[in-house]
């Protein structure tokens, strides 16, 4: 089950890198503003998708797992996955070439997205022993504060492009269209 999972993400994570970063414009012009939008919507829906993918997996692993060591190990797999996923959206966002008015915008939220990252790498690097001391740092306030930062920027670039007269839906709150 864990083989399949860590495959359906690196096929998902793959599928989200190759769209930041191959989608339409004239090869020697760059992609258009159209092409902008479309592949910073298709970046943020990918992203809601599979970080909900994880978080159910989590959800489903932990529910199945009676020792403690397979606790800690369905923890420590989730933490590895997210820092993955969460580095790949950066990366991704990283490749887009807003528009100047976005610019700002977009950088805001790939700094939230980087953030993630950089706690879950802090929990992955912390050399925890034990299912209790994982557990309460995975519950921390700091995660609930990332992920509503994260939230927030997505709702401002998400403003930001509707000034432009984009009509994209970034997906801001993880609800699937």
């Amino acid at each position: 089950m864990q083989a399949l999972f860590g495959e359906r993400l690196a096929l998902g994570l793959l599928v989200l890198v190759s769209l930041a970063v191959s989608c339409g414009g004239d090869e020697d012009q760059g992609p258009t503003a159209g092409d902008y939008f479309t592949q910073l919507q298709r970046v943020s829906e990918t992203a809601q998708i599979q970080e909900r993918g994880l978080q159910t997996s989590l959800r489903s692993r932990l529910s199945d797992a009676e020792l403690p060591e397979d606790r800690m190990d369905v923890l420590l797999v989730y933490v590895d996955q997210s820092a993955a996923l969460y580095q790949d959206v950066v990366d991704a966002i990283r490749e887009l070439h807003p528009p100047d008015e976005l610019a700002a915008a977009q950088d805001a939220y790939r700094e939230a997205w980087q953030n993630q990252v950089n706690l879950f790498a802090n929990v992955r690097d912390g050399g925890f022993s034990d299912v209790g001391g994982l557990s309460d740092a995975l519950a921390s306030p700091a995660f609930e504060d990332a992920e509503a930062e994260t939230e927030a920027r997505c709702d401002e670039l998400q403003s930001a492009v509707q000034r432009t007269g984009s009509g994209v839906d970034l997906v801001c709150d993880g609800r699937p269209d």
